[in-house]
């Protein structure tokens, strides 16, 4: 096989692999994209694990780490979104009202850091509501800035 044609054929694979395909024309995420990326889903399944998982199973530990995972990511998320790192996902007004953006980490925070405190004390009832204003938080900034695809 001559060099030209396994630069092609490497060339055509990449073209049309996942990562790839899943970006518009011409854009690719950065890498700060893809560990926000990551860290929400990662956010994004702890919470999950709080209501199907640690909740019902009463496994108070586990929803204390989880909240406290979602408390540092709500910290530190403004950091991830430097200007200039627009993604698929991430809609253009969260850089216009960026402020809000950052008010809306701070309540995600403040709302895990209390998902923690009703874990310590133990109440499934104080738990359940604590894990549902968490999701409403995290809902408030979706239904502001992200676009489902």
């Amino acid at each position: 096989m001559s060099k030209r044609f396994i630069f092609a054929a490497s060339l055509a694979m990449a073209a049309f692999s996942p990562s790839v395909m899943a970006h518009e024309p011409g854009t690719f995420e950065s890498p700060i994209v893809e560990q926000r990326v990551a860290k929400f889903k990662q956010s994004g399944g702890d919470i999950q694990a709080v209501f199907k998982k640690h909740l019902p199973a009463g496994d108070m530990a586990s929803v204390q780490a989880a909240a406290l995972r979602i408390a540092a990511w709500a910290d530190e998320m403004p950091d991830y979104f430097p200007k200039g790192s627009p993604s698929m996902g991430a809609d253009k007004a969260l850089w216009n009202d960026f402020s809000d953006f950052k008010n809306k980490a701070k309540a995600n925070a403040s709302a895990a850091r209390a998902l923690n405190a009703a874990a310590r004390g133990g109440d499934k009832a104080a738990v359940g509501k604590a894990a549902k204003r968490v999701g409403g938080t995290c809902k408030s900034c979706h239904d502001s800035y992200r676009i489902k695809h």
